[in-house]
């Protein structure tokens, strides 16, 4: 299969295998410029991509990028802009990096990677994006992220039944048009055995016919046949007249 080939939005429906980790905490001031880090899990050549989630809400593809022996350039999606955010890829990591973050960033970031045939998630990070002006360091160092791992679990279980859904409904479908298909091709087939049957029954019909009118025809031709006269003069027999 070249994966190449595929759209980035394809990348959500084929199936996921989930890596269930504590989420890392990040914790900075708006206005800077925050890296996030991901492991290259890659064997061959596929997609990589990265994706946010915001407390209970879905989760969004930020972007994705081919990685192989020719690289494409990384895809935004879903409004995420090359001038905020962007994504790269070498041999090791992949890197998010978000340029003057904002309040509005924070939320989960995670990586995500195409193998075989499923995306492999990993590298859950929390970013916390906190205003320089209302928070001090003190502040930010005494935040409480304890609810970080059972938000990252509730996030990935929602993942799982949607993924699930996603995974069986275009297999239902499937055996259906199936099992439609089959059927058609069942009735086409007993449609077309009774129209053999008939027109055979037909011919069969017709060639009794044909037989009985030849049968018929020789009957007649052997009635209308000339009976010989009974009083053929014998060429050899003297006849004399008595008196």
């Amino acid at each position: 299969m070249n994966l190449s080939g595929l759209h980035p939005l394809m990348l959500f429906l084929m199936g996921v295998i989930f890596v269930k980790h504590a989420a890392f905490t990040k914790t900075v001031y708006s206005g800077t410029t925050v890296s996030l880090l991901c492991s290259n899990i890659l064997k061959e050549s596929s997609y990589m991509a990265w994706f946010k989630q915001t407390d209970d809400s879905l989760p969004v593809c930020i972007a994705t990028q081919y990685v192989g022996p020719n690289p494409a350039d990384s895809i935004y999606l879903n409004g995420f802009q090359q001038t905020h955010i962007e994504m790269s890829v070498n041999a090791k990591f992949s890197t998010l990096r978000i340029i003057s973050v904002d309040v509005s960033d924070s939320g989960m970031f995670y990586c995500g990677s195409f193998t075989g045939n499923h995306m492999n998630f990993h590298n859950q990070t929390q970013l916390v994006v906190v205003n320089a002006t209302n928070h001090s360091k003190e502040d930010i160092a005494n935040t409480d992220y304890g609810t970080t791992e059972e938000t990252s679990c509730r996030f990935f279980y929602t993942l799982t039944l949607i993924s699930s859904g996603f995974i069986l409904l275009p297999t239902v479908f499937a055996i259906v048009a199936l099992i439609k298909l089959k059927k058609m091709k069942k009735k086409k087939e007993d449609a077309k055995h009774s129209k053999n049957k008939k027109m055979n029954k037909q011919l069969q019909h017709k060639k009794q016919n044909e037989d009985l009118n030849y049968a018929a025809l020789n009957l007649d031709k052997k009635s209308r046949r000339p009976v010989k006269s009974m009083r053929t003069v014998e060429p050899n027999v003297v006849y004399a007249a008595t008196r």
